[in-house]
């Protein structure tokens, strides 16, 4: 039997180091992101409190979120200044 709750903390582990090196790569430090990814997780590994994992989990969670949403709304943003027509002329 696959345990589900390894398999999503595994996910999550996967999309935060995807995630670091996205952001790492157009900052320039992607090997720092990702150690820090790396190393949080690597702290929390021991834990074996279901309540303190599922904080943990969903902390993570909201941070891929943030991130995500804040990324769309600056496309939102570029897309809607960079296009004259949509631009008001009162």
């Amino acid at each position: 039997m696959v345990d589900k709750s390894a398999f999503t903390v595994t996910k999550l582990y996967r999309d935060c180091l995807r995630l670091a090196d996205y952001v790492g790569t157009k900052g320039g430090n992607a090997a720092i992101i990702k150690k820090q990814v790396q190393q949080q997780f690597q702290r929390n590994a021991t834990e074996t409190d279901p309540t303190k994992i599922a904080e943990q989990k969903d902390a993570a969670i909201r941070g891929l979120s943030n991130y995500m949403f804040m990324e769309a709304q600056h496309m939102a943003k570029e897309g809607v200044s960079s296009s004259p027509t949509d631009k008001f002329d009162g």
